[in-house]
Parts: structure tokens; sequence; C-alpha cells
């Protein structure tokens, strides 16, 4: 709680450190990953005149070589009884092997109610079996000098295990029962939950992926599952049984796909694939979610982030099924569209000729089913509508008159060549085969590839491109100052949605709370009472409370120091005053439903907007939530059992009017209130508690340590005082 409080208190004095500059990243082409380019804030420059424009004896590149198909190594396929299909392709070159199930599920197959359960079921399934710990796997793994990773996309959940071909025995022993028999353990599926909350609050931070997130939901609405967006609210409710459930659903060897590259003897392998895999039970798996597309129409998001001195912009509309049969010819005016580096027209466009960023790209998904065509660039936050016009331009262009015949030798050349220097390892093409067939594709498909993109003529690819582009119906989204880009896009006559960059993204699962049945309300209370007994009986009765501590606040990069005094007078009021880095002095106080703060900004009134984090920061207080917890109107349940540092904790679920929600974890053996998880905006937010100390009767705890959305406080507590003598004015607005 405090260190929230001490965020909100940092935003409304407007006294927050210097910004620091944002790193402008070199935007990826299709398959490549992310490069940092430096800042800067010069003008574009004018082009130089090419000195060696006039010379005539220098060395011309040689012609493109003519696409031929891949040449595979001899590829062997066969089917365990249990209905698990086997890919095998041998390389000597290396004395090392590789194994990689497909399940063929991923985000695709989850339910809205249970976003997210793929990829925490996947993450972790290496970290422990029926028979054995995350550390006993981890050491096995170590010792051999291999690894073990899992990893869940939209289609498919992939396990993969390598190491050297001596050792391929410890894969075959860790791989099957990863797979077979995860165990789910509580404090290994808390801990995941956790790095996933994580990775969701630096959304809000990444710019890029915001903006990715929010296009996809702009695109596919919040009807399709490709519209949908894992949030804290959808990973905090996941539990044990849910991932053990989604596993039962759609782990079965019918529904898998095993591909093994490397160093075998072939006959030794089948036998041991055999005895590994033969335990496996074949199931029948459930039928598979069907969704509607969404019909195309032309929507503009702003995504509101104030201060950002740039704008990151996406372009995108339904793209095409990986089967489609204008697949290959669209990979080539796509290639002339974006995908070609700087060969391509967004790139010429948007940062040779005009001069607006450091690059643009365009992509496509390649999935079973139809996916998107995203364009990506950024720019600085005054040139956002003329780099969003280069932009859209360049898809009318596109789609009036396709690629020009040297785009299309240009793009032919790239993409053919790109994809086989791709297919140079047993590995990738392993990858290749398995994906084909789960996309109903034949190994013809991965063969000739190169050659299909080679026969693409110019009118074939214009033709796509007037098929598939529909630069009337795109959606778009701009990431930025919205106080900035708003006015640009009124004067350009555009109409727009405004949203703020921390509003939940697409459907949350605010109707889909658990309902409370008897039994676990019933030892829910029991619990409850034990915490306050064990708190102290007096804490249903205190009047007033009053509590100084110190210690520091980590945000933004920044470690400052902080002096935090809170006050309490029950039922409603709450004055906080806060020194930060020996320096700022700032005070809020809260009566009722009105407040005010008092720092260098000035004195104003609390937003009606911030007065419900605030209520809200008054229900979890430490020490007066479990009071609340029994109040009447307030449901609580016992949920589960999770671990604080080790100790083993029940799970208190407590929900109350107005969408309060925490979750209490109460230490089974002292009975005292040893964290608290509540969402705080997008980000979930944990205080836990120790170092408790007997104070007048109560159990305080003096050291406090709360983290979420990239901040963390640790704070000692100096001095609890129970029930002290209030002044009557401590809680009125100051005179101006």
């Amino acid at each position: 709680m405090i260190r929230r409080l001490l965020a909100v208190s940092l935003l409304l004095a407007a006294c927050r450190p210097a910004p620091v500059r944002e790193v402008i990243p070199r935007l990826p082409g299709d398959g490549t990953a992310n490069v940092e380019a430096p800042p800067t804030d010069e003008p574009p420059r004018p082009a130089a005149k090419d000195p060696w424009s006039a010379r005539t004896d220098l060395i011309a590149a040689p012609p493109a070589a003519t696409p031929t198909a891949i040449k595979l190594p001899p590829v062997e396929r066969w089917t365990l009884p249990n209905g698990l299909q086997i890919v095998a392709i041998k390389d000597t070159r290396l004395p090392t092997l590789s194994m990689r199930l497909a399940i063929k599920a991923g985000r695709a197959e989850e339910p809205l109610a249970r976003i997210g359960v793929a990829e925490l079921t996947a993450n972790v399934l290496p970290k422990g079996t029926k028979t054995k710990t995350a550390l006993q796997i981890a050491k096995a793994i170590d010792f051999v000098g291999g690894s073990i990773t899992a990893d869940a996309s939209l289609e498919s959940t992939w396990v993969t295990c390598a190491s050297l071909a001596k050792d391929a025995k410890t894969c075959l022993a860790l791989l099957p029962e990863i797979v077979i028999a995860p165990r789910f353990a509580p404090d290994e599926v808390a801990k995941a939950k956790q790095l996933m909350l994580t990775d969701i609050s630096r959304r809000l931070d990444d710019t890029a992926a915001l903006a990715a997130a929010h296009v996809q939901n702009l695109l596919w609405g919040d009807g399709h599952v490709r519209g949908w967006v894992t949030s804290a609210a959808y990973v905090n409710q996941l539990q044990p049984a849910d991932l053990a459930s989604w596993h039962k659903a759609w782990f079965a060897p019918n529904n898998a796909v095993l591909a093994i590259t490397g160093d075998f003897d072939l006959p030794k392998l089948k036998a041991d694939l055999a005895r590994a895999f033969g335990g496996w039970k074949k199931a029948k798996t459930p039928p598979r979610p069907r969704y509607q597309e969404p019909a195309p129409i032309a929507m503009v998001r702003l995504v509101d982030k104030p201060g950002l001195t740039q704008t990151q912009i996406r372009v995108a509309q339904l793209g095409l099924a990986h089967d489609d049969p204008r697949f290959f010819a669209s990979l080539v005016w796509n290639d002339a569209l974006g995908a070609g580096g700087f060969a391509s027209r967004l790139m010429k466009v948007v940062r040779v000729a005009g001069g607006k960023t450091y690059g643009a790209s365009s992509a496509f998904d390649r999935n079973a089913e139809r996916g998107a065509l995203v364009a990506t660039t950024f720019t600085r936050t005054e040139e956002t509508v003329a780099t969003l016009k280069l932009v859209l331009g360049e898809f009318a262009k596109m789609a009036a008159d396709g690629p020009t015949d040297d785009e299309v030798a240009a793009a032919i050349a790239h993409v053919a060549g790109s994809y086989t220097l791709h297919m140079t390892g047993a590995d990738e093409l392993a990858a290749a085969l398995v994906t084909a067939d789960m996309h109903g594709l034949s190994e013809a498909f991965v063969t000739e590839y190169p050659v299909l993109v080679g026969k693409v003529t110019r009118a074939e690819a214009a033709e796509a491109a007037a098929d598939v582009l529909t630069p009337s119906k795109l959606v778009v989204v701009l990431v930025g100052d919205g106080a900035k880009i708003a006015p640009q896009l009124t004067a350009a006559g555009v109409a727009f949605q405004r949203v703020a960059f921390d509003a939940p993204i697409g459907p949350q699962p605010g109707g889909d709370k658990p309902a409370f049945d008897g039994a676990k309300v019933a030892a829910a209370a029991k619990v409850l009472d034990a915490a306050i007994a064990a708190k102290g009986a007096r804490i249903t009765s205190i009047k007033a409370l009053r509590m100084t501590a110190a210690g520091t606040l980590q945000a933004q990069g920044q470690t400052i120091d902080v002096v935090f005094k809170r006050t309490l007078v029950l039922p409603d009021k709450m004055r906080m005053d806060i020194n930060l880095a020996k320096q700022f002095e700032v005070a809020i106080a809260v009566v009722g439903d009105k407040g005010w703060q008092l720092g260098p900004g000035g004195l104003d009134d609390i937003p009606a907007s911030q007065l419900p984090a605030l209520e809200q920061q008054r229900f979890v207080d430490p020490e007066l939530v479990l009071v609340h917890a029994r109040e009447k109107g307030v449901a609580a349940a016992l949920v589960g059992v999770d671990k604080v540092d080790g100790d083993l904790c029940d799970v208190i679920h407590v929900m109350a009017a107005g969408d309060l929600e925490v979750f209490l974890l109460i230490d089974q053996q002292t009975h005292l209130l040893r964290q608290t998880r509540y969402l705080n905006g997008a980000n979930e937010t944990r205080e836990t508690f120790s170092d408790y100390r007997t104070v007048d009767g109560l159990q305080v705890a003096h050291h406090r340590v709360s983290t979420g959305g990239n901040e963390q406080s640790d704070l000692r507590v100096e001095q609890v005082e129970i029930d002290p003598v209030v002044p009557a004015d401590a809680f009125a607005k100051p005179a101006p």
C-alpha cells in the first residue's frame, strides 16, 4: 500500500525525477529481431549526391540465382500405437540430439475465462513432475550441459530438450515425464504467475508492445480470441487446477508431433521412444473453438500516454491463411511494400524521402487460419499524422498498381534466398515439416517454397495485392501524447477513439468472479478469526492509528529515500505526510469522498477519478484489512494454499462492494498476515509483511516490502501509536 500511495503522491505533486529518454528501437522486418538505434532530434539532412553515379568501371553485382528446391536429407516418419506422430532427421555434423514435442493447442484454444492458461502451463511444465522437483530437473539437465524449455504460441505448445547425443537418455527420461506427468506445484505456479505479471506490467512502459496489443484488439474485436489480451486480472485468477485441466484436455499423444534431429541410431531411437512414450494414453480432445472473422471497418485508436516525444504507429488489416492460393504472390508484393528492409517502399518513403523515422516494415502472420497484416513504424510526435498519411498512401498505391517488375525480381531474390539460407540445419527443417503438418500442408510446401516464390509474376503479385489489400478499411493504432496528437487528427478530419494507456485492453474477467460456496466461506471465517486473534482482539475496536516508517522507493530507474507518516481516524479519515529524497514534502488527506493534496506544485483538490484508488488503499490497509474481511456485505473464501518466503499460508479471496478485491495470505503456523495481493489498474501489487512486534497489545509488522508496476518500496516502521489523540484540524484543507 505504501508504495502505491507514494507513487500517487509523486504524480499529484508533479515532482517526479527527470524523465528517462525513451530508447528508439529499430523496427523488425519479417522474422528479424529488434535492434536499437541511437536517438536523435536533428532534422533530416538532404540526400547527398552519389559520387559513384557516373563511374563506368565498377563491378556490377551478379544477377540473382534462380530459386531451386530445398533438398531434404532422409526423413523418417512413424506413429506410435498411442497416436504420437514422429518425424526424425539424422544429422551427424555435430554430436548433438534435439527433441521437439509440439502439442496442437495454444492460445487459440483458450476460453475467455482462462486467458493465459496455455502460456502459464507451458512455463510451469519444466518446474516439477509427480516424482521430480524443479531443482532435480534443473540439476539433471545441467549435469549433461543440455537444455529443456517449453513455450506456448497461438496455435501450439512446444516442449524442447537438447543435449549431446551421448546423453540422449537424459532427454528421453525428462521430456516424456514433464509432458505426461507434470505436478503444477502451487509455489511454482505462483512464481510463474509473477513472471507473467511482470511482463504484463512492462507493457505499459514498452510503447511498441502496447501498440501491438492494441492493434490486435482493434482489428479482431472483443469477440475473437485474437482480440483478447492477457491482463493481470486474468493471470491472477488462474490456479493450479486450471493448469491441470488444460493439460488433461489437450496434452494427448494423438494431439502431438515429436521431431527428433541429430546424431542417432534409428533402430535404437525407435525402441527408446516406444519405451519413453508408450505409457502416454490416447485421449479424446475437446472440439476446437471457432470464431467469426470481423467485418473490415476503418477505425483509429489513440492510446494516450502523456509525455511521450514519439508516436508508435500500427496499421493493420486481415491477412491470409498459410494455405491461401494467393500466399506466395502476397509474399512478393508485401516484400516490396514493407518486408524487404531498406529496399521496401515503406522504408524508402518514411525514412529516406520523408525523413520521419528510422524505419518501417510490414509483416503477415503465418497461421493455419487467416491472420493479420500489420505495418509498423514510429515517428516524432509532431510528425504523427504526416507519417501516417505516408504509410496509408503506400497501401493504396500497392493495392492500385501492385509492385513493379524490378520490385518483383528483388522480392523473389530476397524471399527465396532468405528461406534457403534459413533451411540449412536439421532443426529448422524438422520444425518446418512439423508446422506444415499442423497446417495441413505437404512436405512439398517446405521443399518447393523457393521455387513457388520464384514462379510469381508481376501480374500475379498485382492481382493478389488488389485482392488482399483493403486500403479504405484499415485499422490504425497510435500510441503517444494524446494532447499533441488529437489536434493533428482533428485538423486532418480523422475520427478516432481515445483511451488511456493504462486502461484494460479487450474484455476483462470482471463478470467472471468465483462463486463462493458455503464450505469455503466457513473455512475462511475460521482462518480470519484466528488471524484477528493473533493480531490482537483490540484491532476490532481501535478508533485511530498513527504510524511512521522510513526506507526507500525504487521507481523510474531511481532509488530515493522516503519518510512516510500515516494517520487514520475511523471510519473514513486518512492523512499521509511524505518526505521524498529529503527535499520534497507532500501531504494528502481524504475525508469520506473528498480529499486534497499539498506539495511543491501547490494546493489542489484530489480529482474524483483518483478517489477510488485511495478508497482501495484504505480497504487493504494491513492493520485493518482482516477486520474489513469480516464486515457485513464482504465475501471471503478459502481458495488454496501458497508460500511466502517458504512458509505455508492459507489464501483468502476477499471481495467487497465497489469492485474492492484482495487476496490475503495468512501464515498457517503464526496466523499472522504475511502478504496481500491486489490489482492497481492493470498491475498486481504484492505487499509482504515480516518482523512482527507487539505494540499496545497488537502485533504490528515492522518490515514492509511492496512490489508492482516496476516499482518497489522497502520500509521499516519506526513508530506506531494506537488510539492517539488526533487534532480536530488534522484533516482540514489548509488555506491557499
